[in-house]
């Protein structure tokens, strides 16, 4: 019987750490700060977000109309963009559309919403390039691997048939978005890609 007690301890300690890892307090008026924005308050704002379509908050998890506990939005240094890459012509540039963060049970996660306007990026064979080997990981890559990368994970995200190359570890694909700065030419200049689950 003695065996079963550390198993037991186990399940009991992960229980506890399960909630103590959510995005934010149950009670938005709790913690020592005071710092967590309360679900309306995030819904209030009329920054991304903002506003869903039918009128319920854009970070509403778990549809009660009230929104998340994510808290405040993330904001970007200047100069940056998050884009969701949605077609890569060949490997000299891609369409993208800005990708804005939602309030998911995981936190703020990057996405682009359905039918958001499109641009055309140059991908300039000097990008100083990034791919996501896992949460705050990345490994510097060359043009064409970045290319190849992007490829595959289009091909993965709608679909393609099992005998298309697929992306090799140590990289995934986590979503097709990326951070990117552009150059004084307006072209890409770092794209980095971004982890999420």
């Amino acid at each position: 019987m003695t065996s079963t007690r550390p198993v037991l301890s186990a399940i009991a300690l992960l229980a506890v750490l399960g909630g103590v890892a959510a995005c934010g307090p149950e009670d938005p008026t709790a913690g020592a700060s005071g710092s967590s924005a309360s679900p309306s308050a995030t819904a209030s704002g009329t920054s991304a977000p903002g506003e869903a379509g039918d009128g319920a908050p854009a970070d509403d998890v778990d549809g009660d109309g009230k929104g998340g506990d994510c808290g405040k939005p993330p904001t970007l240094p200047a100069g940056h963009l998050k884009l969701k890459v949605q077609l890569m012509r060949d490997a000299g540039g891609f369409e993208a559309a800005e990708a804005k963060p939602h309030c998911t049970p995981n936190d703020w996660i990057y996405g682009a919403d359905k039918g958001a306007p499109t641009k055309h990026y140059v991908l300039p064979q000097g990008v100083k390039a990034y791919l996501a080997l896992g949460p705050g990981q990345t490994k510097q890559v060359d043009h064409e691997q970045l290319a190849l990368h992007v490829d595959r994970c289009l091909a993965q995200e709608i679909g393609a048939p099992d005998d298309y190359p697929k992306v090799e570890a140590p990289y995934g694909c986590y979503g097709n978005v990326y951070e990117v700065t552009l150059n004084a030419k307006g072209e890409v200049d770092t794209m980095k890609e971004i982890w999420s689950v």
